[in-house]
């Protein structure tokens, strides 16, 4: 089970040449498609006949044209393609061909459009960084990487786990061919290491509570580790106790299952630089594997979906895997809280005080506000034992960040403006889209408490979303932090041509941040 998320299909990168396999052809308009190379590329007899239908009604979006010369397929699209429109166009072939039943296809990557996309700069102007954005066109290098990691991803199929094997078998995509005169070996290998790592993230979202437990999550981690050549601590109950992790001790008290804090370290910088002044950055991931709301147990319709609570932990142990096997070499670590939140006669109750490694003490306002406590005891852990330059943390915190953004982004909450300018950047060239809400002072009223330093719920239940992220920010203090609420992005949405389940959300975000700590560096000094 552990290598389910694994990539099945075999990618062959071949110099352009005639082929007797499916051939897919993505154009703008019909009277180009001669143009295309891979038109050029079929025999005299297939060729005349396409432009003769050319000329006819048919209709040619998404159809595969199939003859005594071969078949096409061909791929409308828009004639100035965002990234995230080739995302999808990508999503959308294999999907297709797929549900058509088609094996293997060949496509020819000088055809691809080109994509126009945004980046961000930060330069070193006489008044301080700014971070400036100019836009070009992604290199085939990139749009390789890319549409390889998006075919891996659409392919992907967590029904396939537990469902019965059809008598006529599962549809399947073998084999693609991609021809080009480039050498993309790397491209492709980093394609396929994205796409598989994006879904590793997607099967431990998809694992049913009861599949995936706090100690086995442990376990997935240190394979994970091992795997990856990742550096791991575990904290069980015993030693959260001893350093007075009060918060994810009182969430798990309702639960048979421990809680843990695993910490994941890229190997690589502490074996090269053991007293490495790198830039240090820490990353947090919410790890509830099933929320019943404790006491304030949820309904049935809101609880159906919580074995996918510790989303943001899959993503940011899925992250830690992809960085050290694409040698990202920085100092990275990872901090993840994980235990269950369930109703017992053990169980914390509404009006409890919990203390945490700092001291700091939190009223539990809602039991079914748990998120935010034991993330409260990692940012704790990450600032007493590992003094991070920058925490990033993501969670599926509240319902109330899709209520404000639907189901299209994340949210996202930052202490540095010019921060988090750059992090919408980055959501846009990864795919993981974020939009950001207020992090003001102004909140920290709503989460007052008269007996304890704070509280875990607001006032009122209007702004929940910022209620949460002022909850985190009041245990950052004056660490730069960045707060991700990825509840919006928890499941892929049916427009996205992915299978049904976990988005996988904040992979490929994270695997981007890592590539340009120098510049985030330069804005936080």
């Amino acid at each position: 089970m552990n290598d389910f998320y694994k990539n099945k299909i075999k990618f062959k990168l071949e110099s352009p040449r005639k082929a007797n396999n499916l051939v897919v052809i993505p154009f703008f308009d019909k009277k180009y498609i001669p143009n295309k190379v891979g038109f050029k590329f079929l025999n005299k007899e297939f060729q005349g006949f396409i432009k003769k239908s050319l000329n006819t009604s048919l209709s040619l979006d998404n159809e595969i044209l199939n003859t005594q010369w071969g078949e096409v397929f061909f791929v409308k699209h828009d004639k100035v393609v965002s990234l995230k429109n080739f995302v999808l166009l990508s999503r959308r072939i294999l999907k297709t061909l797929k549900d058509k039943k088609r094996t293997n296809f060949l496509i020819y990557l000088d055809d691809l459009p080109q994509i126009g996309n945004w980046r961000c700069d930060v330069e070193n102007e006489k008044d301080g960084w700014e971070v400036e954005y100019h836009q070009n066109n992604l290199s085939l290098e990139e749009v390789a990487e890319i549409f390889v990691s998006n075919f891996v991803m659409a392919d992907f199929d967590f029904s396939r786990l537990y469902k019965k094997t059809p008598k006529d078998g599962w549809n399947e995509i073998k084999d693609i061919f991609l021809f080009g005169n480039k050498n993309l070996d790397k491209s492709i290998k980093s394609g396929i290491l994205i796409g598989e790592e994006t879904n590793r993230a997607r099967f431990l979202s998809n694992l049913p509570g009861g599949d995936l437990t706090p100690s086995q999550f442990v376990e997935f981690a240190k394979d994970v580790a091992k795997e990856s050549n990742l550096n791991i601590k575990v904290l069980g109950e015993n030693e959260l106790k001893k350093i007075g992790a009060g918060g994810i001790l009182g969430v798990a008290k309702g639960s048979k299952e421990k809680p843990y804090l695993i910490i994941l370290q890229n190997k690589i910088i502490k074996i090269q630089n053991p007293k490495s002044k790198n830039f240090n950055l820490c990353l947090i991931g919410k790890g509830i594997t099933f929320d019943s709301g404790g006491l304030h147990i949820k309904n049935s319709g809101g609880m159906d979906d919580m074995f996918m609570d510790m989303s943001g932990a899959a993503s940011v142990l899925s992250a830690m895997s992809l960085i050290s096997k694409l040698k990202i070499n920085e100092n990275i670590t990872a901090v993840i809280p994980v235990c269950e939140n369930m109703p017992s006669g053990e169980s914390f109750r509404p009006g409890d005080i919990l203390k945490t490694i700092s001291s700091k003490t939190i009223e539990v306002g809602s039991p079914d506000a748990e998120g935010r406590i034991i993330i409260a005891d990692a940012i704790d852990y990450a600032k007493k034992f590992l003094k991070p330059d920058l925490i990033v943390e993501l969670s599926t915190l509240t319902g109330a960040s899709g209520i404000a953004l639907g189901t299209k982004a994340a949210a996202i909450f930052s202490t540095d403006e010019k921060l988090e300018s750059i992090l919408k950047n980055i959501g846009e060239i990864s795919g993981d889209y974020v939009w950001s809400l207020p992090l003001w002072d102004e909140y920290k009223d709503d989460i007052k408490s008269d007996f304890a330093d704070v509280c875990n719920i607001g006032k009122s239940r209007y702004g929940g979303a910022i209620h949460g992220a002022i909850f985190l920010k009041e245990f950052v203090e004056k660490t730069p932090f960045i707060h991700l609420d990825i509840a919006p992005r928890m499941i892929a949405s049916s427009e996205e041509f992915l299978n049904k389940g976990s988005a996988g959300f904040g992979v490929r975000f994270l695997k981007e941040l890592a590539l340009i700590l120098n510049k985030i560096q330069n804005v936080l000094k």
